[in-house]
């Protein structure tokens, strides 16, 4: 492993080199631009150095993942975009749970997507491949197809994207495709039948023609991803479904960035900050109005694994069900939740001195009246307020941007909210941190259990007894205090002892022992805390 580390350090050395080497040689080319070799020749060379550029930053990405999976063919002008070979030495220490966990979770279920390739339509210049794969936890066989110059007729392609308010779930949520909307220089072969294409692929794929010649207009050499959201554009849930498939396939494919299309007809969403930041090539998501009605012809065109393939639903272990909650720390979680906090320079952050607590509320506004409501906030509040030496934040996420939320969820030892779809961003939170979940006394789901459990995180659930009030399609969730004082306690109790904390104690602590631990010491005086004394902690005996 060492050597293994050493190797890399002195790659990353020689592609940080490279790419020096390159920007000086653009920065040369552009000055010369119109001297004797004119522009064409000065055009050519810095699209040729740009593309080198784009290998080199897909190298360095892939050496920055974690070294336990090893890289045999990293990307190269040649191979950028085609999946990566990879190894897993950790493979042999693994117990039967954490190997069936892999295949389920992690790299093992990479590896299963990339390696039954389907090639369904090739023999000339274009070719189209599908990947495949059957969850344990589902009946049917989910896909994602990847084309090589294929021709998009933008003209074909129908349907104007909501604003505001989105679509109701179906068909609606789908851009419409006339045929000849899509095409390329290839065949179709046996295996086009035998593919089961995802909603929105199927309704684009089903209008492909073959045997078209293509590249003779506007082409787009990045590869391209269209992302088709069928689940919500809103919801942080069911949003991450979408983004972790599509990591998965990027990660699959060695593809840190790239040209990513919004191709459904949702609002933009609250998530798009983060599409462009942590996704997109250039930092910017497109939609297809940037097109116009031009013929494009793609490079590269991916087609989205869509959210039904995605391995955040959890499902219950009942008689009869398919249990899926005994598995834990995800390598593709875990990956999805780095490449976020690196797009926005929130990976390196030191963890909370004291327990962070946050809490995450839903409020009622006239425009939205829907979710469940902390009924007793105020109550709640208080018991949070108790802590000692702790910091604490209420949060209503519908107000920040995304940016804003994951600043404020880094530093969080201590999530605590309602069910409800904002405890998705405990992915996000400090490296060690809690999950208290209030589950209402008519809900059984256990989607952040899961999350939780996926990105390393502790989890501490809580139940009501009391029933919720309604109010229209909204409902009032009382949380019984002194159920909600111990479970906090035992939280606090935990998060005292994250990274180098030593106070044995939870939500009220003598002082006493809190001044056992000096490495606090620099927050007494930002809490406006006095304090105490040191007990005598010197053995009495002999």
């Amino acid at each position: 492993m060492k050597d293994t580390v050493n190797t890399n350090k002195r790659l990353m050395e020689m592609v940080t080199l490279q790419e020096s080497v390159i920007e000086d040689l653009t920065r040369e080319v552009t000055k010369m631009k119109g001297g004797d070799g004119g522009p064409d020749v000065g055009e050519a060379l810095i699209k040729e150095l740009s593309e080198a550029r784009s290998t080199i930053k897909e190298m360095e990405a892939m050496l920055r993942r974690p070294q336990d999976t090893a890289v045999v063919n990293p990307p190269s002008s040649a191979s950028a975009g085609t999946p990566a070979v990879k190894v897993d030495p950790a493979a042999a220490h693994r117990t039967a749970l954490q190997e069936s966990c892999d295949k389920k979770f992690g790299r093992g279920l990479l590896d299963s997507w990339f390696s039954s390739p389907k090639v369904v339509c090739d023999g000339g210049s274009s070719k189209v491949v599908c990947y495949t794969h059957k969850h344990p936890w589902r009946d049917d066989v989910q896909s994602f197809c990847v084309g090589d110059n294929i021709e998009v007729d933008f003209g074909k392609i129908k349907g104007v994207h909501a604003v505001d308010k989105k679509p109701a779930r179906g068909r609606g949520m789908y851009l419409n495709f006339e045929g000849g909307a899509f095409g390329g220089d290839c065949e179709k072969t046996a295996e086009w039948g035998n593919v089961r294409f995802m909603p929105h692929a199927d309704l684009a794929l089903r209008t492909f023609e073959a045997g078209r010649s293509v590249g003779g207009g506007r082409v787009e050499g990045s590869a391209t991803y269209l992302l088709a959201r069928d689940e919500d554009s809103e919801n942080a849930f069911h949003s991450t479904s979408d983004f972790i498939n599509m990591h998965m396939v990027m990660e699959g494919m060695g593809i840190d960035r790239a040209n990513v299309l919004l191709f459904d007809l949702m609002p933009d969403g609250p998530f798009k900050e983060m599409i462009d930041v942590a996704f997109s090539k250039g930092g910017k998501s497109k939609r297809k109005e940037e097109y116009g009605e031009d013929k494009v012809t793609f490079r590269k065109l991916i087609f989205h694994l869509e959210s039904p393939a995605g391995i955040i639903f959890p499902k219950i272990g009942v008689v009869g069900g398919k249990k899926q909650l005994d598995c834990r720390d995800s390598y593709l979680w875990h990956g999805y939740r780095e490449r976020v906090l690196r797009a926005f320079q929130l990976w390196d952050v030191p963890p909370p001195r004291v327990p962070s607590i946050t809490l995450v509320v839903r409020r009622r506004t006239p425009s939205k009246n829907v979710g469940r409501i902390l009924s007793n906030e105020a109550e709640v509040t208080a018991v949070i307020k108790e802590c000692q030496l702790c910091t604490h934040q209420v949060l209503d996420l519908a107000t920040l941007t995304y940016r804003e939320q994951l600043e404020a969820v880094r530093g969080t030892s201590v999530l605590v909210g309602v069910h409800g779809a904002g405890l998705m961003n405990v992915l996000f939170a400090a490296e060690e941190a809690v999950l208290i979940e209030v589950h209402p006394h008519y809900r059984m789901d256990r989607h952040f259990r899961v999350a939780s459990r996926m990105s390393g995180k502790f989890y501490m659930p809580m139940r009501t007894r009391e029933r919720v009030t309604c109010q229209g399609s909204s409902d009032n969730v009382k949380v019984d205090v002194e159920e909600f004082r111990r479970v906090l306690d035992g939280a606090v109790r935990m998060a005292r002892s994250f990274d180098d904390g030593i106070s044995e104690c939870g939500l009220k602590c003598p002082g006493g022992i809190l001044a056992l631990d000096n490495g606090r010491d620099e927050m007494y005086s930002k809490l406006g805390v006095n304090k105490e004394s040191r007990p005598d902690t010197r053995f009495p005996c002999g």
